[in-house]
């Protein structure tokens, strides 16, 4: 059996922060990952805060792990980011740039928190899901998945955003929500409980999101519905996706109840009722073999209502 051989020790080289808290820089001992004996690494309070086991968890750079913070499995902590509290860092996770993760939170699976993000209180962070920007997840939300929660958007309270999602702007994702599938929700736009938005796919090429505010989200765009009901007023925009998006429009205005009667009547008017119809008849195919039961049942609602 291998003799067993440290992976790190704490060097004399020290920093003390401003609560008075005593750092040492950690030096590797073996090579592991991209790492080489010798190398410097960043700062530790204790060996409590890194894993010394045979894995390739590290801290590299100017970043900082104390308190009770925990670094294990393959997780990798750089650039001038901080981890402390009780927070966790796990399994493939990677925290970089000048981002922090505090508190009670932990960051797991192959997770990403960069730039200026912030995670804190009891979130978790999971899966692929990738918090940037200036964003702040916290209290008891959980991102998975592949969702990614970038610029000035807050994910917090109980809610939950998972599948494709991408919240951004200055959204905020909050109470007992679930974001999922492959919703884009951006703008001031505030979402407190699942009731709050829907997102309709396969359209225009691509999903659409509707929010009860009145806008609406895809990949190309952000708009307003009358916005976006201009838009198809444009003779060179493909019909079948402008018809589409009037449709579309219907039922969120139906749904959400926005607007008043005479506006609602206004978008009654946009197509004939054949086109009506066929369009009805293929959205209902299409949502029937690739969505999930409940947001058939919702769209199924909207046709009885209309």
């Amino acid at each position: 059996m291998p003799k067993y051989i440290k992976k790190y020790e704490l060097t004399n080289r020290k920093m003390t922060l401003k609560k008075g808290v005593v750092l040492h820089r950690i030096k590797a001992l073996r090579d592991f990952a991209s790492v080489r004996r010798g190398d410097l690494g960043g700062w530790l309070q204790s060996e409590a805060n890194l894993s010394t086991d045979y894995n390739l968890a590290w801290i590299s750079g100017n970043a900082i792990a104390y308190g009770e913070a925990r670094i294990e499995g393959d997780a990798w902590l750089s650039g001038n980011a901080r981890v402390y509290g009780n927070a966790v860092l796990c399994e493939q996770a990677n925290v970089e740039g000048n981002a922090m993760v505090y508190g009670n939170a932990t960051v797991s699976d192959c997770a990403k928190v960069g730039e200026n993000a912030r995670v804190f209180s009891s979130a978790h962070i999971s899966g692929n899901a990738k918090v940037r920007g200036s964003a702040r997840v916290h209290g008891e939300a959980k991102v998975s998945g592949e969702a990614e929660i970038s610029d000035k958007a807050q994910v917090c309270g109980n809610a939950q955003v998972y599948g494709k999602s991408q919240i951004f702007d200055n959204a905020q994702i909050y109470g007992k929500a679930v974001v999922k599938h492959d919703a884009r929700i951006g703008g001031d736009v505030m979402i407190e409980n699942s009731n709050d938005y829907v997102t309709i796919a396969p359209i225009g090429g691509g999903s659409l999101t509707l929010t009860r505010c009145g806008m609406t989200f895809s990949k190309c765009f952000k708009m307003t519905f009358d916005e976006l009901l201009a838009e198809c007023k444009i003779k060179s925009r493909p019909k079948l996706y402008s018809h589409q998006y009037k449709q579309v429009i219907r039922f969120a205005i139906a749904f959400f109840g926005i607007g008043n009667k005479e506006k609602l009547a206004t978008y009654k008017t946009m197509d004939s009722p054949l086109q009506t119809v066929h369009y009805f008849t293929s959205l209902l195919m299409v949502l029937i073999l690739k969505l999930s039961s409940s947001s058939f049942l919702f769209v199924f609602q909207l046709v009885i209502a209309l």
